[in-house]
């Protein structure tokens, strides 16, 4: 599934980009997209608060503290395709920044031609980078005919049960058929196992509690330590790269 975040205080302007964005989503792929609507800063607020991993954003930043709050949805998705709603009066050097790395901008007043040259670009772009993703930054998964793509640095840990693996990103979780065996040895670089059933991702590693068989992520979640790992994962920490407890 693709999420779109689409924020504007105008009705009219809002409902413009999301009928347009439905229609070339349609023309352009063949996923399933979730537009999230938001009228106003507080529901914008509201959509960042959750840290919801948007694909897309179209953001107006004439609205008071939309700004902050695209950083912050950039900081949540590094990878995601962001358009700016702007004024002529907003300086450019306020939003042309880094941290913000808009890739698309719509000056006020916005019209319907303005409006499906710049969402046909984006989408156009983004679905080109959809189906053919830089795999050594993005995790693909494909199940039940969707496809998801999850940066690297997004995932906590990935877990084998019930016959398929679930790859946990703290706030979500994605099934699919594979085996860890075949996820160690081509994510051996930015994973470690540390029991049978689960592999768990280098950076995320806040302790590891040797004598009491768990390791604590950053993001609050522990994960067992198994007798027939814990070889490797004190190798782990031989190295320096990790903190035992």
């Amino acid at each position: 599934m693709i999420v779109m975040v689409i924020s504007n205080e105008s009705e009219k302007e809002r409902q413009y980009i999301v009928r347009y964005s439905r229609d070339l989503a349609g023309r352009f792929t063949g996923e399933r997209w979730q537009m999230i609507q938001c009228s106003s800063g507080r529901e914008l607020r509201e959509v960042v608060k959750e840290k919801i991993p948007a694909n897309l954003a179209c953001v107006d930043i004439t609205m008071e503290g939309a700004l902050d709050m695209v950083k912050e949805l950039r900081g949540a998705a590094p990878k995601a395709y962001i358009i700016l709603i702007a004024s002529p009066k907003i300086s450019p050097l306020r939003y042309l920044r880094p941290t913000v790395g808009a890739e698309s901008l719509m000056l006020k007043p916005l019209n319907e031609t303005q409006i499906r040259e710049v969402l046909t670009e984006a989408i156009r772009t983004y679905a080109d980078r959809f189906y053919k993703p830089d795999e050594s930054r993005m995790f693909v998964v494909e199940s039940g005919g969707e496809r998801s793509l999850i940066e690297y640095g997004r995932i906590c840990y990935f877990e084998a049960r019930d016959k398929r693996v679930y790859l946990n990103t703290g706030a979500e979780e994605y099934g699919f058929y594979g085996t860890l065996d075949q996820l160690e040895e081509r994510l051996e670089d930015m994973f470690l196992r540390c029991h049978r059933s689960f592999l768990v991702n280098k950076e995320k590693i806040e302790s590891v509690f040797l004598s009491q068989n768990r390791i604590v992520l950053k993001e609050r979640l522990e994960v067992p330590l198994s007798r027939s790992y814990k070889p490797a994962v004190k190798e782990y920490l031989r190295k320096g790269e990790g903190n035992a407890g």
